[in-house]
């Protein structure tokens, strides 16, 4: 499972527009008034304004190359303000022998650049946004995670390693060989180097294979295969 796109609403647009393209220089795609889609490697992001009143935000994880963990989190230190965790400002995670560095972007967004020691590629070149692989973790926020889990297991997607889902707790779905999860979640979970409670939100994530789940506007969870 590799995550092709994925379209998100964002409040404080402009904001969150300049910080992506102006600040971070995150490759411009393309872009309309109330949108624009920005290049994470393999996958394409793409940021639509709220509604006034409406503030959402998500969690997702851009993978750093495997040799610029220590290069990436010097470089956003320099352009932003990382998040702590019980005093630290970065995590090894030994179960999958990667290290995280997170911080919130304007649209109150959980960033997490994700360095995956053993899976990711390396890089030659000096870190910058453009070294950005792809989206390999992104948030599904649901209000009921068992009635949601044949929404997953209809379009072929299963929890990592096969266990059972639990309805408490973060499930990550898709096969480890791929370290591309789809992070899935109840809401009221508390996000790691986060004050912020999961809440459900629309959404939209395109596989690589077609398969599209999204949060519609009512807040359910849908999946469908595009042919």
């Amino acid at each position: 499972m590799n995550i092709k796109h994925v379209t998100m609403y964002a409040s404080n647009f402009g904001a969150t527009k300049q910080f992506y393209l102006a600040k971070l220089q995150f490759p411009l795609l393309s872009e309309e008034a109330d949108r624009f889609t920005m290049n994470v490697g393999e996958t394409a992001v793409t940021f639509i304004k709220a509604h006034l009143n409406e503030k959402p935000f998500y969690h997702f994880a851009f993978d750093i190359p495997s040799n610029q963990f220590e290069e990436a989190k010097a470089w956003t230190k320099g352009k932003v303000t990382l998040s702590q965790e019980q005093g630290e400002d970065d995590v090894y995670f030994e179960g999958i022998d990667a290290k995280s560095i997170y911080f919130e972007d304007p649209a109150g967004n959980i960033v997490e650049f994700i360095c995956r020691l053993s899976d990711a590629g390396h890089s030659a070149v000096p870190f910058t946004a453009s070294s950005l692989q792809k989206v390999s973790e992104m948030s599904i926020v649901v209000k009921d995670k068992l009635k949601s889990v044949p929404t997953f297991h209809e379009v072929s997607i299963f929890e990592r390693d096969h266990n059972e889902i639990s309805a408490q707790g973060l499930t990550f779905m898709g096969a480890r060989e791929d370290a591309s999860y789809l992070l899935f979640v109840n809401e009221g979970r508390t996000w790691f180097f986060s004050s912020k409670n999961a809440e459900v939100f629309p959404l939209e994530v395109l596989l690589a294979d077609g398969v599209m789940l999204k949060i519609d506007e009512d807040l359910q969870l849908v999946s469908s295969k595009q042919y």
